[in-house]
């Protein structure tokens, strides 16, 4: 496949940044985006550029580190897959592929399709918290330290400051694992238990 990849560039977290144009080939259907731009960036070493710099982690859809905006929707245009699973298929020969980071105020821009998520206040950290509240709140195994275990991970959670869930729902939309909001209801009940319990 020949592409044209239109990826957000900035140097640093002070920089203003733009969006800078690369024409890239030989790229197979069955290699996910980020082997792609592992592809780009063996290119722009071998010619004395400066690689493009994005997050990733496990490369096995569990981490969530590679999260990009691709083509205006995050993690791009398949369903329930993080962007380390999107596969190239899902792009035709000669398309133009718009890349950037995640925006947000939560998530300032430190280079290029990094960003810094430390500061984020709600949403994702909330659902994820939730959902693993969730997971050893319904099997049999997890009843034994259920209280424990929601005080601890809900009071965690306020001390990295990401606050409450803002009913907003964006979270569960652009979740790539489609983990609903009924985990942070269950949360909230289990926490409200665990407390006049404890």
């Amino acid at each position: 496949m020949k592409l044209t990849l239109k990826i957000w560039r900035q140097k640093n977290a002070q920089d203003k940044g733009g969006i800078v144009e690369y024409p890239i080939d030989g790229i197979e259907p069955d290699m996910s985006f980020l082997e792609m731009l592992d592809v780009l960036n063996e290119q722009l070493i071998n010619k004395g550029d400066e690689p493009v710099a994005f997050d990733h982690d496990c490369r096995e859809g569990i981490c969530g580190m590679c999260s990009l905006f691709i083509n205006g929707e995050a993690h791009g245009p398949d369903r329930g897959v993080t962007t380390c699973q999107l596969h190239m298929r899902m792009f035709k020969d000669g398309d133009t592929i718009f890349i950037e980071p995640f925006r947000a105020k939560a998530f300032p821009v430190i280079k290029d399709l990094v960003v810094d998520r430390s500061s984020c206040k709600n949403s994702s950290a909330m659902l994820f918290v939730a959902a693993k509240v969730s997971q050893y709140a319904l099997l049999p195994q997890g009843q034994v330290e259920a209280v424990d275990r929601v005080l601890n991970m809900v009071h965690q959670m306020d001390a990295e400051g990401f606050g409450n869930c803002t009913n907003t729902g964006a979270c569960e939309v652009e979740c790539p694992k489609g983990i609903s909001l009924e985990n942070i209801a269950r949360m909230n009940r289990e926490y409200l238990s665990a407390s006049l319990k404890g």
